[in-house]
Parts: C-alpha cells; sequence; structure tokens
C-alpha cells in the first residue's frame, strides 16, 4: 500500500473545508473590523451632528456608504449609525445572507453646550 498516495487522497479530501473555514474566519475578521471602523465613524458623524454641519454630514454619510438615524428620549437624542458588510465566504452568506448589517449608537444630551456651558 502507498502511505504517500493515500495521504494526498486525505489531503485533498480535506482542503475544500479548510478553504471555506478560512473564508469564513476572513470574513468574520472583515465584520469585526468594520465594526471597529464604525465606531470611529460614529465619533465624526456626532461631532458634525452636534455642530448643526449637515451639509457635510451628509457628504460624508454618503461616501462613506453609512446610514444614520435618530430617536429622541426624554432629553437625550440616540444616534444610530448603519453599514452593510458584503460577505463572500459560501457557508457564512447562507447563515447571514449576501450582506450584515452591522450598527452602533450613541447618546447624547438634546441641549449640548459643552462642559460648563461653553
Amino acid at each position: 500500500m502507498n502511505k504517500k498516495g493515500q495521504a494526498l487522497i486525505e489531503f485533498i479530501l480535506i482542503l475544500p473545508v479548510l478553504l471555506l473555514i478560512v473564508m469564513a474566519m476572513i470574513d468574520i475578521g472583515n465584520i469585526f473590523l468594520k465594526k471597529y471602523d464604525l465606531n470611529k465613524d460614529l465619533e465624526t458623524v456626532t461631532e458634525l451632528y452636534q455642530n448643526n454641519d449637515t451639509k457635510n454630514l451628509g457628504v460624508y454619510l454618503a461616501n462613506e456608504e453609512l446610514s444614520l438615524s435618530e430617536e429622541s428620549k426624554n432629553g437625550m437624542i440616540i444616534l444610530t449609525l448603519k453599514k452593510n458588510v458584503k460577505i463572500s465566504a459560501p457557508i457564512l452568506t447562507n447563515i447571514l445572507g449576501k450582506s450584515y448589517e452591522i450598527k452602533t449608537t450613541k447618546t447624547i444630551y438634546e441641549n449640548y453646550e459643552g462642559l460648563n456651558g461653553e
């Protein structure tokens, strides 16, 4: 019995599974990276929102392909920033779909004037 041939056949049988796992890991890592970037984008969006810079806010949201929603509750404004991340791993597309929506929120005071009323 040829042991080298047997090892080659076993490797060929296992290779597609290993590739699918690696692709899924890359996509999951990409989702976490995009979530981190979305948190940084939320800081920029919050600053533009608090400064009432609607023109630059709209341009920034369009350039980064983000969607912003706001909700006012008890004197607070809840900003929610969303972005779709494309999924390419075959197994993950069956579970999560072709794109996965990530979102992050931040709560700010409705009458924000800075520290000490400045």
